[in-house]
């Protein structure tokens, strides 16, 4: 199944999703800031001094203080799907900043040619249905000589759970993620230079079933597979898949949620 530009994702219900997780999003996005960090840190080894950076899905903000504090002199534009969002980033922004917001998808993105030295995304490109296509609007608003940094999930990413779910149904319950090798190659083919692409897996642990839900729930990863049943979850079907959870992402009394960590950057030639 050909991953990087099949419509399988409703960007409505991801965009509604968003704008109501965006007032509780930073209590429970742990995963979302550490990935952030490691991301953070990743820059810090590489020599580039740009001029003007976009933050590309930049959720509620989170990374506007360590690319202001790594590239102080920088224009820095955060842009992202849900306006309720943006509200979050505004605050993010000290006072003598200059806050630039941008309301848009990213796969279409509202800026000209050569417009940035630094494309930077965490965490967000899980979200877009044309990989290919997305890359290549990210090729066009670089600029010469610009670099793309941005971290993502890999099909390893909820494993315990789409397995606990295909115990009960074949509906989809937990999204397709792109092989960090066709990242690879959708970047050449985007016209980016010097790939590099690497992967981690971040497990986190929890004492309660529900408590994995909540979270998704509240930073806004809700299933948004355009074949998804609308319907409720039952208490029953509710019970059946913590027992089949606990068969096969249960250790040592608590349940383990595998995430994928796709991390790339590359130059434009």
């Amino acid at each position: 199944m050909d991953l990087l530009n099949l419509p399988r994702l409703d960007k409505s219900a991801i965009k509604k999703s968003f704008n109501r997780a965006a007032k509780g999003y930073n209590s429970a996005a742990i995963l979302q800031k550490e990935v952030l960090n490691r991301l953070l840190q990743r820059l810090q080894y590489i020599r580039h001094q740009p001029t003007s950076l976009v933050d590309i899905g930049c959720g509620t903000g989170q990374a506007v203080a360590g690319l202001q504090k790594t590239y102080p002199r920088c224009k820095i534009i955060s842009l992202d799907l849900a306006y309720s969002m943006l509200r979050e980033t505004s605050q993010q922004y000290g006072l003598l900043r200059k806050k630039r917001l941008v309301n848009s998808d990213m796969e279409t993105m509202p800026f000209a040619d050569n417009s940035f030295d630094l494309l930077f995304s965490n965490l967000a490109l899980q979200w877009v249905n044309d990989l290919g296509g997305t890359l290549h609007e990210f090729a066009r608003i670089g600029r010469s000589g610009g670099l793309l940094m941005f971290a993502t999930l890999g099909p390893g990413t909820l494993k315990e759970l789409r397995e606990s779910w295909f115990e009960i149904d074949r509906n989809p319950h937990v999204h397709l993620f792109i092989d960090m090798h066709d990242i690879g190659d959708a970047m050449m083919a985007a016209g980016f230079s010097q790939p590099v692409v690497d992967a981690e897996t971040i497990r986190l642990e929890y004492q309660e079933f529900g408590q994995i839900f909540k979270d998704l729930k509240d930073t806004g990863a809700s299933n948004a597979d355009i074949n998804r049943n609308r319907g409720l979850t039952t208490a029953a079907r509710f019970k059946r898949l913590e027992q089949c959870y606990r068969q096969l992402g249960y250790d040592a009394g608590k349940f383990i949620v595998s995430y994928e960590i796709v991390y790339g950057h590359a130059w434009l030639p």
